[in-house]
């Protein structure tokens, strides 16, 4: 039976919607998306604060994949879901979408975190400043060559995007540093891994 919700968007900040029901399975199948309030007359802003401005942003829903749970969602065991592909905004690298951000630019990522696993974020070659959490800015932002952002939670980073050449060809690399960097097999690369294009 179809249900409405209404509420009213209070604070501005990134939250976490997903499915409330099937006991879990309904998230581990995707049921899941970001649901972002932008504070009134300030749309280049996180918050209501100047100093969460930024030009450029890109919000990545970070999951993942259990194929034996896919095969069979309606009677496979939740206690034995494992995960064997990363995702971020549904997609593995390589197939991930790039970040475009210019050199000088500030590029705000949103961060969601609809997976069963807490997820560490790294970026090489840059710095995030991490402003905001679940949705509340940060009281005292802080930088981090990786944050932790909790399965379930959201975290809101400002990155300014260098002048000087990234480190690799692609890029920045922006990866998962639990090392969830494989597609269903322990020999090929992929899994959460983009790159922040200048």
């Amino acid at each position: 039976m179809p249900a409405v919700v209404r509420f009213t968007a209070g604070a501005p900040g990134t939250h976490l919607y997903q499915s409330g029901g099937g006991s879990g399975r309904q998230l581990a199948m995707g049921l899941s998306g970001a649901l972002i309030i932008r504070p009134s007359g300030a749309a280049m802003q996180a918050y209501d604060d100047a100093s969460t401005a930024f030009t450029v942003e890109s919000t990545l829903v970070l999951s993942q994949v259990d194929p034996v749970f896919n095969a069979n969602p309606d009677t496979a065991d939740m206690y034995a879901y494992q995960a064997t592909y990363w995702l971020i905004n549904g997609e593995a690298a390589p197939d991930a979408d790039s970040i475009a951000a210019g050199a000088g630019q500030t590029l705000l990522i949103r961060y969601v975190n609809a997976g069963y696993d807490n997820t560490s974020m790294a970026l090489l070659g840059a710095h995030e400043q991490v402003v905001g959490r679940d949705g509340v800015r940060l009281a005292n932002p802080f930088l981090a060559d990786a944050e932790t952002i909790p399965a379930g939670a959201t975290e809101d980073v400002l990155v300014a995007v260098p002048t000087t050449a990234p480190p690799t060809l692609a890029g920045f690399p922006l990866f998962n540093r639990n090392l969830h960097l494989s597609n269903g097999s322990s020999t090929s690369v992929g899994g959460m891994l983009t790159y922040i294009v200048p």
